[in-house]
């Protein structure tokens, strides 16, 4: 599947690419009606989840400095994910939206996005964010 955003600087398009990678690492889609369910044993369609998801996504930008906002970004909010928050303490920028989307709970988010950084971190060359350049040499 190809996924191409068009936007113009300032529009939050580090965000919603960040948020695109995230949601495709943690979750499998089911059907052609865009349902997506959590990858963990669980949900997974034939209940085995799908290790090393970070290994099929390839996310382009135009520049190094985007490409290296955009990893620290998707490590950092896979960490946030990983984490519960304490009382009265602020959850993670895409945990509403992800809980919802796959419809599981916050601990098991925080479970599978644990996994999911703990794969990327120890395969990190196989993390493909990269420039158009790069990309097409």
């Amino acid at each position: 599947m190809l996924t191409i955003y068009k936007a113009s600087a300032g529009s939050g398009k580090t965000y919603t690419l960040a948020f695109e990678f995230i949601k495709n690492v943690l979750g499998l889609k089911i059907g052609d009606n865009g349902q997506y369910v959590l990858n963990i044993d669980k949900y997974a369609p034939d209940g085995r989840r799908r290790p090393c998801r970070h290994r099929s996504i390839l996310a382009v930008t135009f520049t190094n400095k985007a490409t290296e906002e955009m990893k620290a970004r998707i490590i950092k909010e896979l960490d946030m994910l990983s984490r519960i928050p304490q009382s009265g303490m602020k959850d993670a920028a895409y945990a509403a939206e992800l809980v919802r989307l796959f419809g599981c709970t916050r601990d098991e988010l925080s479970e599978a996005s644990a996994v999911a950084l703990r794969e990327l971190l120890h395969d990190y060359r196989m993390f493909n964010v990269s420039t158009i350049d790069s990309f097409f040499q």
